[in-house]
C-alpha cells in the first residue's frame, strides 16, 4: 500500500497523462564495471546471467582509453598506428571482448562508454597537481584516433590479429563520463585570460572537441548510423570555482553550445576565450563546426539524488534530477531552437538516456537511505522516467555494493567518500529489498 500511495503522489506530482505518452519501448539498462569488465569471463558469465534474469535488455560498459592504450604512464607518445587495433598492447582489448561476445550470446545489447582517463602522452604535460595529470587537457586528436581504433575492432567486419572470425559489432556509443566533474575532466576553471573578474568555464571548450575528435572517429570507421549519446552530465556541480570544482549541467551546457544564460549567442572576447565563433554567420559557423552537437541521437545524463526522494525538485535550476527532467529538456530544446537546429529523432524533445542511477544505502553508507527506502524510491524514479517519452533508457548502477576504501573502518562515514552504495546487492552479494 505504501508503494501504490507513493506512485499515486508521484503521478499527480508529474501531472500524468494517458498511457500515449508514455515511453513504452524504454530499455532497461545496467552498469556495473567490476562485475562485467574487470572480473574473469567465468563470472562475467554468471554475472550476465544473473542480469538476463532481472530483464536486463543493455549493459554500459566503460572503455578507458589509458587501459587501453600503449604506455599509458608514459608522458612521450609511443611510436603505433592510433587508429589501428592490432597496434595496441596484446590483450588490452580482451576485456571487451569478452563481455561484448558473452551478452549478445544472453541477448543483452552493449552500450561502449569511450572516456578518459587519458595516457599521460596524450595530456597536457604540465598540470597544477600530478594527482590530476591523467585528466588534464586531454588531446582531441588522439582522442578522435583512439575512437577510430574502438570503432574499428568492433565494426562487425574485423578479425583481429590470429583470430579466425570477426568480432561483434557495436552499434551504440557514449563520449566521455561525466565530463562537468573533475574526477573525469580538468580543468574545470581556468584564468580568465583577459586578466579581469573571475575565473571561466574550461571543460566545456575542452569537452567540445573531444565530442568532435570521437564523432569523426566513430564515423570514420563505419558507426555514422549508430546510436552515438554526448553529455554523459553528472546532476550536480559547486557554487564556486577552481580547476577541480564541478560545473553545474546548467552553465556547463550552456557553455558548451557557446550560448549565455537566455540562450542568445556569446559576443566578442567572452565568445572567443571560451572557443567560440564570433562575427557574421556565428552561429550557422557553429553548428557546421560541430556537428555531433547537434546530430548526436540524444543527451546522456546521470539524474542522481542519491540520498533524496526521486519527487524531491532541485531548488537550483541550474541541477537536474530525475525530479525535474522536463526542465532538462526545455533546456536542450531551447539549444536547439536558438541554432535554428531540428531535434534528433524528430520529436519534440531531445531523447534523454539515463545511463546512471541509484540510491545510495544505509547499511553500509551512514549517510544512506534505509533498504526499504531504497526500492521504494528506485519503484519511483522507474514509473516516472517510464512516462516520461523524451526518456529512451533508465540505468541501475550497481548491482554489488563497492567495497569501502581500504584501511577504513566499515562502520565509518570516511570509508565510502569516493565510492558507491546503490546496489541491488551488498558487496557480500546479498539481496537488499530492491532486488525484487
Amino acid at each position: 500500500m505504501r508503494l501504490v500511495a507513493t506512485l499515486a503522489a508521484a503521478c499527480a506530482f508529474w501531472a500524468c497523462t494517458g498511457s500515449a505518452a508514455a515511453a513504452i519501448d524504454q530499455e532497461s539498462t545496467f552498469q556495473d564495471d567490476n562485475r562485467l569488465i574487470y572480473d574473469t569471463a567465468e563470472n562475467v558469465a554468471a554475472t550476465l546471467d544473473q542480469l538476463a534474469t532481472l530483464g536486463v535488455d543493455r549493459v554500459r560498459v566503460t572503455v578507458l582509453w589509458k587501459v587501453v592504450a600503449p604506455d599509458s604512464t608514459s608522458r612521450n607518445r609511443p611510436a603505433f598506428d592510433a587508429t589501428d587495433p592490432d597496434s595496441y598492447p596484446p590483450g588490452s582489448w580482451d576485456r571487451y571482448d569478452t563481455v561484448l561476445r558473452l551478452a549478445l550470446e544472453r541477448g543483452i545489447s552493449v552500450n561502449f562508454n569511450l572516456t578518459g582517463p587519458a595516457p599521460l602522452w596524450a595530456t597536457n604535460g604540465s598540470p597544477p597537481r600530478e594527482d590530476i595529470a591523467e585528466t588534464f587537457e586531454p588531446s582531441a586528436p588522439e582522442f578522435g584516433l583512439f575512437a577510430q581504433a574502438t570503432g574499428t575492432r568492433y565494426s562487425g567486419s574485423y578479425t583481429p590479429r590470429g583470430k579466425d572470425a570477426p568480432l561483434p559489432r557495436v552499434d551504440y556509443w557514449a563520449i566521455w563520463n561525466e565530463p562537468n566533474q573533475a574526477g573525469w575532466l580538468t580543468p574545470q576553471w581556468v584564468d580568465d585570460p583577459r586578466g579581469r573578474g573571475p575565473q571561466i568555464e574550461a571543460s566545456p571548450r575542452i569537452y567540445r572537441g573531444l565530442v568532435d575528435a570521437a564523432w569523426e572517429g566513430l564515423r570514420t570507421s563505419g558507426h555514422g548510423d549508430d546510436t552515438i549519446l554526448i553529455g554523459e552530465t553528472a546532476p550536480k556541480g559547486l557554487n564556486v570555482t577552481g580547476t577541480t570544482r564541478a560545473i553545474k549541467p546548467g552553465p556547463f551546457i550552456r557553455t558548451l553550445y557557446c550560448l549565455d544564460e537566455a540562450l542568445r549567442p556569446l559576443q566578442g572576447t567572452s565568445a572567443e576565450i571560451r572557443g567560440c565563433p564570433v562575427g557574421d554567420n556565428a552561429r550557422q559557423r557553429f553548428a557546421e563546426q560541430h556537428p555531433a552537437l547537434f546530430r548526436a541521437t540524444g543527451w546522456a545524463h546521470h539524474p542522481y539524488e542519491l540520498v533524496r526522494s526521486p519527487t524531491a525538485r532541485p531548488k537550483d535550476p541550474d541541477t537536474f534530477t530525475v525530479a525535474n527532467l522536463p526542465a532538462f529538456s526545455r533546456l536542450l530544446r531551447g539549444i536547439h531552437g536558438a541554432y535554428g537546429q531540428p531535434i534528433p529523432g524528430g520529436g519534440r524533445d531531445v531523447p534523454l538516456y539515463l545511463t546512471e542511477f541509484g540510491y545510495q544505502t544505509a547499511p553500509p553508507d551512514p549517510t544512506g537511505v534505509s533498504l526499504s527506502r531504497q526500492a521504494r524510491w528506485l519503484n519511483v524514479a522507474e514509473y516516472l522516467a517510464a512516462r516520461n517519452p523524451a526518456v529512451r533508457t533508465l540505468t541501475q548502477f550497481l548491482l554489488d555494493d563497492d567495497r569501502p576504501l581500504p584501511g577504513r573502518h566499515r562502520n565509518a562515514r570516511i570509508a565510502y567518500g569516493s565510492t558507491f552504495q546503490t546496489g541491488l546487492q551488498t558487496d557480500a552479494r546479498k539481496r537488499k529489498p530492491a532486488y525484487r
